[in-house]
């Protein structure tokens, strides 16, 4: 155990100072080719319902920080694409692909295609309609990530004290803030009757440039994280984010299950347990496509879809903990919209945390949480500081070998 928390010490720490703004952001700066270009970073996607329950609204957002430390408008020599599997082969079925022009008087013309076919075109910061019955948008929005990233320093800062592991410090009887309060981000979004998409569907986003012999895939996500905290290496990065969905169980389930097995067993379960765990572990995440029953509603927590308002921290917190700790008392600061393109609107610049009225602090002492339980927060819901954790104890592995 007390190698374990060293170790977890370590790699937040080193994470905190490597990139303090972004600390739990789901896919922001995940590898050496989208850091040099915010424009086809892709931070989050989401899917789920519209305010017209038979259809479903399918997107994602670019520029991590927008207007920061990105742009705030879309690459025109870049190609963003929607990919949706309508038959559970994990190869896409449909294609929307968005092609954005130069900027011009301030926003950007661009044009959507499905499967090669034109499906709509508009400008940049306008909803347009499209003959099937849906909508499509483009532009700048509210970053709708939120998190107590000071509460989370706190916590880091006893471990790094030799003080153990304190949960208390992630919502105690300070004012508990959002950083992310004021982020902006670039968002494409569709939304189209469940009948053009089937009952359940895949869903994940792509960005593609030309690197000198024709376009190319150089990000894909679909559930938050999977390249972030699983793979350790910026060659494997770029790798994940060329390769297809198709291939991630065949080529990835090694990497997820063995990361999570060597956590487990650094916790102490035996090599059969902990790879089992892995194993279980890596059948959830893999492929890396966001699942979605059209007719349920979105819940991020039952790996049905993810709705922008889902806070993703604190359903980690209350499942990896296993109810210990269910929230990092801080709320959305987005006020979102009741209609497409749903987003709350862009931030005319990041505001200053400010504690979030109306939470109550958790002030009674939390208890040190099981083995299992805190094998779930490393497994599972600390996908905010594993990449670290992860690499350091391959690292360790290698050694003993």
């Amino acid at each position: 155990m007390r190698k374990l928390v060293k170790l977890l010490a370590i790699a937040t720490a080193t994470l905190a100072l490597a990139a303090p703004a972004l600390v739990g952001a789901a896919d922001h700066l995940d590898a050496p080719t989208v850091k040099t270009n915010g424009a086809i970073d892709i931070n989050d996607v989401y899917v789920f319902p519209g305010a017209d329950a038979a259809n479903t609204v399918l997107t994602f957002t670019v520029n991590p920080a927008a207007g920061v430390i990105s742009g705030t408008t879309f690459d025109a020599a870049a190609e963003y694409r929607i990919q949706v599997d309508t038959d559970g082969d994990e190869a896409e079925d449909l294609t929307y692909l968005f092609d954005f022009a130069a900027v011009a008087g301030g926003t950007q013309a661009y044009t959507v295609t499905l499967n090669g076919a034109p499906f709509a075109a508009g400008t940049t910061g306008s909803n347009v309609a499209v003959a099937s019955g849906g909508q499509v948008f483009a532009g700048l929005v509210d970053d709708p990530f939120f998190f107590d990233l000071n509460g989370f320093n706190n916590f880091k800062m006893q471990l790094l004290a030799g003080n153990g592991i304190d949960l208390s410090q992630i919502c105690d009887s300070d004012p508990d803030s959002n950083f992310f309060a004021g982020f902006n981000g670039s968002a494409i979004a569709l939304e189209v009757p469940d009948g053009d998409l089937g009952g359940t569907i895949g869903v994940w986003a792509e960005t593609r440039i030309d690197e000198g012999s024709g376009l190319v895939q150089v990000e894909r996500m679909g559930k938050p994280a999977i390249n972030t905290v699983f793979n350790h290496t910026d060659a494997t990065k770029d790798a994940y984010n060329r390769a297809l969905p198709s291939g991630d169980t065949a080529d990835y389930t090694d990497d997820v299950a063995g990361t999570v097995s060597l956590i487990r067993q650094e916790l102490g379960d035996s090599v059969a347990t902990a790879d089992a765990y892995g194993a279980t572990v890596a059948g959830l995440l893999l492929p890396d496509v966001i699942g979605y029953d059209t007719s349920a509603a979105a819940n991020y927590a039952m790996l049905n879809g993810r709705a922008l308002a889902d806070d993703v921290i604190d359903i980690s917190y209350g499942v990896v903990t296993d109810g210990d700790l269910t929230s990092d008392c801080v709320a959305s600061d987005s006020a979102f919209r009741a209609a497409f393109p749903y987003y709350a609107v862009a931030n005319a610049a990041a505001a200053t945390p400010a504690p979030t009225p109306g939470i109550v602090p958790n002030t009674a002492t939390q208890p040190v949480p099981t083995s299992t339980s805190l094998a779930l927060l490393l497994g599972l819901g600390a996908m905010l500081v594993l990449t670290g954790v992860a690499s350091l104890a391959l690292a360790q592995r290698r050694t003993r070998r």
